[in-house]
């Protein structure tokens, strides 16, 4: 009950204090509606605006969200099994992990949409870019960390290098490749509304196109809210996920939060 309301409260506060003083601000004519709406009106907009806008937009960017994700991290297990396996993959694909990771969201985009077209391919391309660089970086840190006396021991039974790479080096790099897919989980929403920027009719980055121009400001912070459920449900569920494929983790969390 003690770590439950240490894990609560401080955010709970945070968010309290953050509508407290959005609340003062727009209130009293301090601040023009234009620059920063008031949360009544911004509500009101989400709730206008939802079921013939953003509710489909939101399901649209979702889906590119999620499969962008599923691609991503299957090319990153898909690395890093093979750099376990066998060492020279990974020495080999490093310095293209660290490429991939500086080409801006931005400028990618426009390239996979001449290549592929308008559709939701490019946008899916792109997320999975966003989400294969950490996934890969960490799950190819835990294999190289893996507990040197495990491997030793395993080396003296006689196992064999697939035995030794997913009994040991693999289960171990979990936890870091779940730290990569905390980091996916809150960014990959966010390439994906990049990705729309360019050549796209429907979805978040879409609408957000259309309002910014015509001072919606509402309508912009309505957007920014959906995007942030959208991120936190998803963090949430890898937090899950986490939880249920490294148990052995979980008591060295809890032991650090405490």
């Amino acid at each position: 009950m003690t770590r439950l309301r240490q894990q609560v409260l401080p955010p709970l506060v945070t968010v309290v204090l953050i509508a407290a003083a959005w609340v003062f601000a727009t209130t009293g004519g301090r601040t023009e509606d234009y620059i920063l709406p008031s949360p009544g009106s911004v509500f009101a907009a989400l709730g206008d605006n939802w079921s013939d806008r953003l509710g489909p937009a939101t399901w649209v960017t979702l889906a590119e969200t999620l499969a962008g994700m599923a691609l991503g991290i299957a090319a990153a297990l898909l690395i890093g099994v093979a750099a376990g396996l066998l060492p020279v993959v990974g020495n080999a694909f490093s310095p293209l992990l660290v490429a991939s990771q500086s080409i801006p969201t931005i400028v990618i985009g426009p390239v996979f949409t001449i290549a592929l077209g308008y559709g939701m391919a490019p946008k899916v391309l792109v997320v999975a870019l966003a989400c294969f660089f950490p996934v890969a970086m960490n799950l190819l840190s835990g294999i190289r960390s893996a507990d040197p006396v495990l491997i030793d021991t395993m080396r003296s039974l006689h196992a064999s290098r697939s035995a030794l790479f997913w009994r040991v080096r693999f289960p171990s790099a979990l936890p870091s490749a779940f730290a990569g897919l905390r980091i996916t989980a809150t960014y990959a929403p966010v390439a994906a509304v990049f990705s729309e920027y360019t050549g796209s009719t429907d979805g978040l980055g879409y609408l957000l196109l259309q309002a910014v121009p015509r001072l919606q400001t509402d309508f912009v912070f309505a957007l920014v809210i959906v995007l942030t459920v959208m991120s936190a449900a998803l963090l949430l569920t890898v937090t899950a996920l986490e939880r249920l494929c490294c148990p052995w983790n979980a008591p060295r969390q809890h032991r650090k939060e405490s």
